[in-house]
């Protein structure tokens, strides 16, 4: 079998925050260029528009297309040869993308993330294009309006190159070399079965999320609205702010203040002392003063100077109180008669300046150093986090700050518009996820992106589809908090639904799989509730007990012992992402005490999960190389590898050692927190992707269900589809069924035998925020 080298230059409109929009129908391909492994040259075709591109030709013998950044390939492919990719798939085709292969043969090291071919084009063997191209299209020029001779040697290389280079010739090299270095490290059969998963979320990006824009118009102005009425609230507290002092809730600055206290720097117009005379300064002015005796006088009362409205004129009113001087008058000429004046510099009106001033707030709790942040006050002083994080645990300190729930609502909805909605920023320009709405079919096509996080998981963007807001019932109201998700709705109409497939726990039994703890392995077997295996392990009581306590609500204990397990499932979350016993203690309301002899029993309970955490930390020191940090003056750092049970590799940097190791004569080290985090987090996002993969080749070997069911969104650890009610229950029990079937896989791909077993939960719903278990036919 072969290999076909693919790369398209097409017409760059932007639109939708993505650049060369593949869905925008002014945008097309220009020009085509490919190779099959064998052939002598490259090829190049031209196409003058969207009407007169052909689809693509794979050869039988072709079983794997490679291209760089290959998703844009792929998306202008789909559009353009729908016919020819689904059958080139459909009989086992794969794709290579050279991009997602580096960034994976470097461990995910941030100078690969979404690294461009000219990066990488001499490592191997190839050359840096000199880019005229990319100038022009900078500067607005359109491909089709570009020379094609500069077009043709761009893509497949001069004719003294004899067309073998250029973008196709360096995608080839890389191929080759990323393939040798891939099976020197143990690290092929991972990449082959990322790239599926690289292919289905491509599908996901093409199929897009169909939007209600009629409800998210009306959620918007309903949000407005409680956004208005939770900033009418915080302005209560602002009664005595000085004159010239606009509060900024918004600012971290302000935020830090008014909660922990300092000083608010502020600038207005106002007086100030002249340095030369010693008194306020004034503007400079001339005064008309009426003359007496050749003499300028004052006109003021107060120097006896008055004005005779009948003669028009200035008098003195001379001691007897009776007699008056007049000014003296012109006695001859044109003006015979008129009064005499002259102009005499003196001060005017007083003058103003933006100047600083500084108002002081007592604050009503102290920040914790942990809170520390690089911003200092109007004085110098310290300003500290105002995180949604940190505010919870000022919360749960019991601190009584009267405005911190308005506040936690305008946090929330703040962000919920300017990210999910729209809003206008200063410069006049929309943002917000609604931006990206194509009006002609209330389509987002969102993009989920493959190298852009140091533990491979996936991101998403444009909008991030990965970080909705959490729809949480509000039992008061009887309304969801936010209703973000409501607007995602079927593209099948009154006749489709979504879907929803998650994992339970996935972090947990991924720890379970790496880690090989025999304790741990039984409880996730065993369907065990751990945060209520947690509450019995802190108490000292059975399992049983625990659980009837916590879940049955007729236990004469129940409040106690369900608020024990609230306790106890805020601790997992923190221990899951490496949070100290301070901080642990802090969200849970727990002492620190009861925090670190929870930490300890558990370690006991679950040993083989410690160790695991320890080899982590042993081979990335083993492995660990000595680098100078251009960021932080060129001191020298380390930097070492994990490579995990599937070949993934994990890179880990040390950072500038804490003031304890400090005091040790430490000078840097590595982060506890990443080691723990990276293997966990990393294989967790990998097992997703494999599993993507494989839901991706069965939708294409069903030919998406004749085109009723189509994958559109994944978010960490579950899967979104949409799907016609016809197909509804079919897709589903498949997609249930291959997303339990993890430890099938491992075993197929990697001869990994897997301990722990891997269970979802899926719901169905008209829209992703109203959804219910699904049950099969009903």
């Amino acid at each position: 079998m072969k290999y076909l080298i693919l790369d398209e230059e097409t017409q760059i409109h932007q639109r939708f925050k993505r650049k060369a929009n593949p869905f925008l129908p002014d945008n097309y391909i220009v020009a085509r260029g490919w190779k099959v492994e064998g052939d002598a040259q490259c090829t190049a075709a031209f196409y003058d528009s969207a009407d007169d591109v052909p689809e693509l030709d794979i050869p039988d013998d072709v079983d794997v297309i490679v291209a760089h950044n290959a998703k844009f390939e792929l998306l202008y492919e789909m559009r353009f040869s729908p016919k020819s990719l689904h059958a080139f798939f459909k009989r086992g085709g794969r794709i290579w993308c050279t991009q997602y292969a580096e960034y994976l043969l470097n461990a995910q090291q941030q100078k690969y993330h979404m690294c461009t071919l000219d990066s990488i084009a001499v490592k191997y063997g190839g050359r840096v294009k000199i880019d005229g191209m990319k100038a022009l299209w900078d500067a607005g020029v359109q491909t089709s309006d570009i020379d094609r001779d500069m077009v043709t040697d761009y893509l497949i290389g001069t004719k003294e190159e004899g067309r073998n280079s250029g973008d196709i010739g360096n995608t080839e090299l890389a191929y080759l070399g990323q393939i040798k270095e891939a099976e020197e490290n143990g690290m092929l059969t991972a990449i082959k079965v990322r790239m599926d998963g690289l292919c289905a979320t491509t599908e996901m990006e093409y199929r897009g999320l169909k939007i209600d824009v009629a409800r998210a118009r009306k959620d918007l102005a309903r949000t407005t609205a409680e956004l208005n009425e939770a900033d009418a609230e915080l302005s209560q507290y602002l009664q005595d702010l000085p004159e010239g002092l606009v509060f900024n809730w918004n600012s971290p600055t302000h935020k830090s203040v008014i909660i922990y206290g300092g000083t608010i720097k502020y600038e207005k117009s106002d007086t100030y002392i002249d340095e030369a005379t010693g008194k306020l300064a004034r503007l400079v002015k001339q005064h008309k003063w009426p003359l007496f005796d050749k003499e300028p006088v004052e006109p003021t009362e107060d120097n006896g100077v008055y004005f005779c409205d009948e003669k028009e004129m200035h008098y003195y009113l001379l001691e007897d109180g009776v007699s008056v001087q007049y000014q003296d008058c012109n006695l001859g000429g044109k003006n015979k008669g008129v009064p005499k004046y002259r102009n005499v510099k003196g001060w005017g009106e007083l003058k103003t300046k933006i100047q600083p001033f500084f108002h002081e707030m007592p604050g009503y709790t102290i920040g914790d150093d942990d809170w520390l942040s690089s911003l200092t006050d109007g004085v110098g002083g310290p300003i500290y986090s105002t995180s949604g994080d940190t505010i919870d645990r000022v919360s749960k300190r019991g601190s009584n700050i009267p405005f911190l729930k308005a506040l936690g609502v305008v946090n929330r909805l703040t962000k919920e518009i300017g990210t999910y909605y729209v809003k206008v920023d200063k410069q006049g320009e929309k943002k917000g996820m609604l931006t990206c709405v194509q009006p002609w079919d209330h389509m987002i096509h969102h993009k989920l992106n493959h190298t852009s996080t140091v533990t491979s998981r996936l991101s998403s963007s444009d909008p991030n589809l990965q970080n909705l807001t959490r729809a949480d019932f509000d039992a008061e109201t009887g309304l969801y908090k936010s209703q973000v998700k409501g607007m995602f709705i079927s593209r099948f109409g009154e006749v489709g639904k979504m879907i929803e497939i998650d994992y339970s726990q996935l972090e947990v039994v991924v720890q379970g799989l790496l880690s090989g703890d025999k304790n741990l392995i039984r409880d996730l077997n065993n369907k065990v509730d751990f945060h209520c295996k947690r509450v019995a392990l802190k108490n000292s009581v059975s399992y049983e007990f625990a659980l009837d306590a916590c879940k049955n609500e007729a236990h004469p204990e129940h409040a106690k012992w369900k608020k024990e397990r609230t306790k106890c499932k805020i601790f997992s979350f923190q221990r899951a992402y490496g949070a100290g016993a301070s901080l642990i203690a802090d969200e849970t309301g727990m002492d620190v005490d009861e925090v670190k002899a929870l930490i300890e029993v558990e370690e006991k309970e679950y040993p083989g999960v410690t160790r695991f955490n320890n080899a982590v930390e042993a081979e990335v020191n083993a492995t660990a190389e000595p680098f100078n940090d251009g960021e932080r003056g060129y001191r020298t750092f380390r930097r070492g590898t994990y490579q995990a049970i599937t070949g993934t590799m994990y890179t880990f940097r040390s950072w500038d050692a804490k003031e304890w190791q400090r005091r040790r004569g430490i000078t840097e080290s590595f982060s506890p927190t990443e080691m723990k985090n990276y293997p966990v987090q990393g294989t967790g996002g990998e097992l997703v992707q494999m599993v993507l993969g494989q839901l991706w080749r069965w939708f294409v070997k069903n030919d998406h269900f004749g085109n009723k069911a189509f994958l559109v969104n994944t978010v960490h650890d579950c899967v979104w589809a949409d799907c016609h009610d016809d197909v509804r229950d079919k897709v589903v029990a498949g997609m249930v069924k291959i997303m339990q079937a993890i430890p099938h896989f491992l075993k197929h791909f990697f001869g990994i035998d897997c301990p722990v077993n891997f269970p979802v939960d899926a719901e169905v719903g008209d829209d992703m925020l109203d959804m219910t278990h699904w049950t099969a036919g009903h």
